[in-house]
């Protein structure tokens, strides 16, 4: 009785975790608008800022690095590449376009993850790839901007890519690394790739090292470990169910802070890609659950 109910209070411990983080997460866009400075910049900074904090927890770990070291690598890089991607969207399109459109990245991973994790692939994924590649369509259609926009649309198209390619490694990562030791590496890699973009201008970095350290340590090093430590307390399938309150938030964010309130077309399109991910995570199962209850 006592270890259920210790189990029970691990596993509520572990959800609020993953909220807190998820929610964090869901300020990102408003965080990389008000930060006057370079996308590439901010990314190399959030990097070195968090790095320090992982490291001691890394450090901790004593893990061998010679395992799939080169996965590990690529990974790395990846997700350097679409960070950088998914703040440049941020300047340049809306909010709401750029997290909906990070999270095709799981439709892309339901299709490819057949081919390279050898996983049965789902009948209701190609669905969704149809759904979601729809709403991308709509979004691109919207007529709500300019060629700014539009590329701004396409990087976060980009940014989705790239993290199904993180997805994909990190699942296979796993098998040999904890999740600190991703995340450190992915962390160190960001920092040495991106290294030339930290010679900015003094004056810039100053005028923006409050929200530098806040986007470093909270969103980067705070919510990190929240998430991890989450995922040790909860299955995956729950917490990547639990991670769609990112993008519900940051779309919340934008409409109170900013006044960026999706229209047209655009709600068409993130709805058919919302709705694309919420077939692609909700069992047949829950679904006959739902109906009986």
């Amino acid at each position: 009785m006592e270890i259920g109910l210790r189990y029970l209070e691990n596993k509520t411990v572990g959800i609020i975790e993953i909220i807190v983080a998820t929610l964090i997460w869901g300020s990102l866009g408003v965080m990389v608008r008000n930060i006057d400075m370079d996308p590439f910049s901010i990314v190399a900074y959030r990097a070195l800022i968090a790095l320090p904090i992982m490291l001691v927890l890394f450090r901790k770990k004593k893990e061998n690095l010679k395992k799939n070291y080169k996965l590990l690598l690529l990974a790395s890089i990846a997700i350097a590449m679409a960070w950088s991607a998914h703040f440049y969207a941020f300047k340049l399109t809306t909010i709401a376009n750029t997290v909906v459109l990070l999270y095709t990245g799981p439709i892309y991973v339901a299709i490819l993850s057949p081919l390279v994790l050898k996983e049965v692939r789902e009948k209701k994924a190609n669905i969704c790839l149809v759904l979601s590649i729809a709403g991308i369509f709509l979004m691109y259609n919207q007529g709500l901007g300019d060629e700014l926009n539009d590329r701004g649309l396409m990087l976060g198209a980009i940014s989705g890519i790239l993290f199904a390619f993180v997805i994909m490694a990190t699942k296979k990562l796993s098998k040999d690394y904890s999740s600190i030791t991703i995340v450190t590496m992915q962390l160190l890699m960001s920092a040495i790739i991106l290294s030339p973009a930290l010679f900015v201008e003094q004056q810039i970095v100053m005028d923006n090292i409050l929200l530098l350290l806040v986007l470093g340590l909270v969103h980067t090093a705070i919510a990190e470990f929240l998430y991890i430590d989450g995922l040790i307390k909860v299955s995956t399938q729950k917490a990547s169910t639990i991670s769609y309150i990112e993008p519900a938030s940051a779309i919340i964010y934008a409409i109170i802070l900013l006044n960026e309130i999706p229209e047209g077309l655009e709600i068409i399109g993130i709805a058919l890609i919302a709705t694309a991910n919420i077939i692609l995570n909700l069992n047949l199962e829950d679904i006959k659950k739902m109906i009986y209850r």
